[in-house]
């Protein structure tokens, strides 16, 4: 009869040795394939802050942003008015200064409110003037 071979019992134990090293090289992988997103916006042109005739300013249509509320003059309107209103002034046939519409807001206005009057008066070929309170 042959002798029976034993088998050797091996170590069941795991090398953790080298998990540190794997965990900071992934890591850095990840650091260096994140990809950042780029915030994109309308890009508008802002005259500067000469002082204007009382004339003009009597012509120049003033948006006013209260709250939830949007103003053009002193009538109360909507988005889809305020563009359609905007598009019968045409804003891009008109040159310099005869472009510009002042943008108020007052009170607690939404981002979304502000971003969305903003760009109604750029497609409509105008320019935004920012009123601030003093």
């Amino acid at each position: 009869m042959a002798p029976k071979h034993r088998k050797q019992r091996r170590d069941s134990e795991v090398p953790v040795s080298a998990f540190s090293d794997i965990a900071f090289l992934l890591i850095i992988f990840f650091i260096l394939a994140t990809t950042l997103v780029q915030v994109s916006g309308v890009i508008t042109e802002i005259p500067s802050g000469e002082q204007a005739q009382t004339q003009q300013e009597e012509e120049t249509p003033t948006v006013r942003l209260q709250g939830d509320r949007v103003l053009l003059g002193e009538k109360r309107v909507d988005m889809k008015e305020l563009r359609r209103s905007l598009a019968k002034m045409k804003l891009h046939e008109k040159a310099g200064d005869a472009k510009v519409v002042l943008l108020e807001a007052s009170g607690n206005v939404t981002y979304q409110n502000y971003f969305d009057v903003m760009a109604s008066i750029s497609a409509a070929g105008g320019v935004t003037a920012i009123l601030q309170e003093k």
